[in-house]
């Protein structure tokens, strides 16, 4: 039976340090707590990160320079409670290098720390980690399951011009798609670029074509000006496999064969083999899209600029029932600074840092460009909010003679859901 757990039961309190202490007054502090590498930074008695044993010795004798100089920064996360079967999902909220995140309470004050090893070893002992597909696939050979495969093509091009992080986006936005249309089990093979399903369900053709097409749509929502990218793949019936050897056989002649056409393609390999083709929308269609997000965004816009300023963080709240594709909005100054603090969309699951007034957000994109041309909408890219793919809609709007810029950030999950919605309606 699953049972709930507070983040704060499986954080480590690791001793504070005050972020205005000198390096001598920091390295006795540390001889106090002699078991203890890392200290946690505090500034007003909130944390803002970690500061380690070796930095303070490394910067013994600079009198120029306070603890909070050389503070590490870390993500912030809420303690909540939570189902142990949802602890999963905070391990992708780690960095490549299993930084841990601070655990705080609803006022902002410090808890402890989540350390990678930790979550991880609470996980392996309490929850039943899902067996990865190929491991089940040994005992389904010669039963009524399928594998359906998805790979990008002209993903080298993209990777060329955008960078691996955008690409990395791409197979996040197509790995949405497959789970919303695959009930089973999903995975993605990073290595080698490609996503995996395996279910007892038998796809229909136009469920297959959707998947297709709804990447192709999401791809010209983010990258408008960009060379195609493909979505290849196939379907086995585990059903006439009999051994690992003839699957993989199998599995390596239909990827050549999907490699070697051109556009979208997808071959059903069963008693009666058929292909899926899918060419991509005409691009007027997404740009009517990219203009309905746009004008729902300056619905917004005009309703926050005729409200009294003191007002404008409920109004925003409340447009998330009319537009509950947006994750958060805030607001900045005509100097960039952040003059609200993130409102967060009530319905979203996943953790989101917990922005504050007085960000610098001058050097944005974001800002400049609001404040330049009036209304921008940004490439896909990580936000700091959530450390996750999203596109950000800001704005410049006038309230009693002075100017400022609204900011909405959609997360890469919603815009499959964004374009299905609106690209129906045309």
């Amino acid at each position: 039976m699953t049972r709930e757990i507070d983040l704060s039961q499986i954080s480590t309190y690791i001793p504070t340090i005050d972020y205005e202490l000198s390096m001598q007054e920091a390295f006795k502090l540390f001889q106090e707590h002699d078991i203890h590498d890392i200290l946690v930074v505090t500034r007003g008695k909130k944390p803002i990160g970690i500061i380690k044993k070796r930095h303070i010795k490394l910067a013994l004798n600079r009198k120029d320079i306070l603890v909070g100089d050389i503070t590490h920064s870390l993500i912030k996360l809420i303690s909540c409670k939570t189902r142990t079967d949802n602890l999963i999902g905070l391990l992708d909220l780690f960095n490549t290098y299993k930084d841990p995140i601070l655990v705080v309470n609803r006022q902002g004050f410090y808890i402890g720390l989540l350390f990678y090893h930790v979550l991880l070893h609470y996980i392996s002992a309490h929850i039943e980690i899902g067996v990865p597909i190929f491991q089940k696939l040994r005992n389904l050979l010669g039963h009524s399951y399928y594998v359906y495969m998805f790979f990008l093509k002209g993903k080298k091009a993209f990777r060329d011009e955008f960078g691996p992080v955008k690409e990395e986006g791409l197979y996040k936005v197509l790995y949405e798609d497959i789970k919303d249309n695959i009930h089973g089990d999903v995975s993605f093979v990073k290595d080698e670029g490609e996503v995996y399903a395996l279910t007892k369900e038998r796809l229909s053709k136009e469920k297959i074509r959707s998947i297709m097409e709804d990447f192709h749509k999401e791809f010209y929502l983010l990258y408008a000006d960009a060379k195609p990218v493909y979505v290849k793949g196939f379907m086995i019936n585990l059903d006439s496999i009999k051994s690992f050897e003839d699957f993989f056989k199998i599995t390596s002649e239909l990827k050549e064969r999907v490699k070697s056409v051109d556009g979208s393609f997808f071959i059903v390999h069963d008693l009666q083999p058929y292909i899926i083709t899918c060419e991509y929308q005409a691009k007027d269609i997404i740009s009517r899209i990219k203009e309905h997000i746009v004008r729902d965004f300056k619905r917004i816009l005009e309703k926050v600029a005729k409200e009294e300023s003191d007002l404008w963080e409920y109004t925003l709240y409340d447009f998330f029932k009319e537009y509950p594709y947006f994750e958060l909005f805030y607001i900045m100054n005509d100097k960039g600074l952040q003059i609200s603090n993130n409102i967060i969309n009530p319905k979203i699951k996943y953790p989101i840092k917990t922005g504050k007034k007085g960000a610098d957000r001058s050097d944005r994109a974001y800002f400049k460009q609001a404040m330049e041309n009036n209304i921008y909408i940004s490439d896909i890219y990580i936000s700091q909010a959530t450390d996750d793919f999203c596109i950000t809609l800001s704005a410049k709007f006038q309230y009693r003679d002075k100017s400022y810029v609204l900011s909405g950030d959609i997360n890469y999950r919603e815009i499959h859901k964004l374009v299905k919605s609106y690209a129906g309606s045309y």
